[in-house]
């Protein structure tokens, strides 16, 4: 028999567990009211050792057209693709504060979805192999005759289940049919990771389950020495535990060796549920950012990407911050620093246009940065527009956040091998 439990914050975590308690906000009986009270937020285990990534300058190689500024323009490049061979990019930000998390709680199994190329069950998959759980992971549509790009990944570091896309359309109740199915098989206990509120109960196991040791045994990567425990895991992390791994890359970007504290900075990032986005602008807004992001949307229009972020914010608001600082997180989207944008050539999602896979080669060639026409060629665009449009003239700098993704190219070319000839 099954249990769905809710995964609580980590403020709430036993002693015992090998995750980081955070420290109650106030000790002394004065209260902080400076940005930097919510760096104890970053008091926990990441995966990422250190959140440091590389900055790359690019110019513009024509002249910016007649009434726009004149002069030398240029962008910087947040090369947060280069962070992992494979988990590159927002996906291992994502997951920089969640798979701690799961290791904390003993879990063993984690059920997570996407489509067929998704670089997100792909990068759960090698984080999940890495850290001695196992992934299930649940993928749009039919197998590919020939396994490349993130399909082949996910394939070779996880467990891969192809669902039909009618089903797939209720994703909340594919995930937790299917984990259901996995603990019954197990005698597991399973958990959403997002809000508890969600949480379907289950006839309740005999026992309590006891946290297991995670050590691996040789030969045996699944091995442990208690029962299992199942985690669910949003499509593309699209989780309020998943902000904290953007806010520690904010923290890091307004150190002096960066992009500092004093002036204006846009950041763009392309969107597929917006999750990135939003954790950059509470970043913002809790250190006192004079930025703004901006999100380029690809798979939602304003309002979708406006409610999701309501709802992370909801959550966040709720698993992870303090009670006495309730009144000062800024729990609506609309108190956010995000400009929400469409692409340079709106499209449905997924659809590449003649001539960007040679944009992409040629920004390849020249800046030595990989790009994806579905993703981050759409950042590329919409930063270079940035540098060229009148309300740059107040002195901001423009940064794109590389999301990586550039595996997704072999997908491409399985698909539409005529854009690469």
């Amino acid at each position: 028999m099954s249990l769905i439990l809710p995964i609580w914050p980590i403020a709430f975590v036993q002693s015992n567990s090998s995750v980081k308690i955070i420290p109650s906000i106030v000790r002394t009986g004065e209260r902080d009211h400076g940005p930097g009270r919510w760096k104890l937020l970053l008091d926990r285990e990441w995966l990422l050792p250190d959140p440091a990534t590389k900055l790359k300058e690019v110019y513009l190689e024509e002249e910016p057209k007649a009434g726009k500024r004149s002069g030398t323009l240029s962008f910087h490049v947040i090369r947060d693709d280069l962070l992992h061979p494979i988990m590159g990019g927002n996906k291992l930000r994502k997951l920089d504060a969640i798979i701690p998390f799961f290791q904390g709680h003993g879990i063993t199994d984690v059920v997570t979805c996407g489509g067929c190329q998704s670089a997100h069950t792909a990068a759960v998959a090698v984080a999940c192999a890495e850290h001695g759980m196992r992934a299930h992971l649940l993928l749009r549509g039919e197998r590919p005759v020939i396994p490349t790009g993130y399909n082949l990944v996910a394939g070779m570091y996880g467990q891969v289940t192809y669902i039909p896309r009618s089903e797939y359309s209720e994703r909340k109740s594919m995930l937790q049919k299917h984990a259901v199915r996995i603990s019954d098989a197990n005698s597991a206990s399973v958990a959403w990771l997002h809000s508890p509120e969600l949480c379907a109960e289950l006839p309740i196991p005999d026992s309590q389950p006891t946290v297991p040791d995670m050590r691996v045994a040789s030969g045996d990567l699944y091995k442990s020495s208690g029962p299992r425990k199942i985690a669910i895991l949003n499509e593309g992390a699209g989780e309020s535990f998943a902000l904290l791994g953007l806010i520690r890359l904010v923290d890091y970007l307004s150190q002096p060796s960066c992009f500092g504290t004093e002036g204006i900075l846009r950041i763009v990032v392309d969107c597929g549920t917006g999750t990135t986005a939003v954790g950059l602008a509470l970043g913002i807004v809790l250190f006192g950012l004079h930025w703004q992001v901006v999100g380029v949307m690809l798979a939602d229009n304003c309002e979708g990407y406006k409610r999701h972020a309501e709802s992370l914010l909801s959550e966040f608001r709720q698993q992870s911050v303090p009670k006495e600082l309730y009144c000062d997180f800024p729990c609506r989207g609309d108190n956010l620093p995000i400009i929400w944008r469409e692409r340079c050539r709106p499209r449905k999602f997924g659809k590449i246009y003649a001539g960007e896979i040679g944009a992409c080669q040629h920004i390849a060639q020249s800046n030595g940065i990989l790009l994806d026409p579905i993703y981050t060629l759409a950042g590329w665009e919409v930063a270079q527009e940035l540098c060229c449009e009148e309300e740059s003239k107040d002195g901001a700098k423009v940064a794109l956040l590389h999301t990586g993704g550039t595996l997704g190219l072999f997908g491409l070319a399985q698909r539409f091998p005529h854009h690469f000839e």
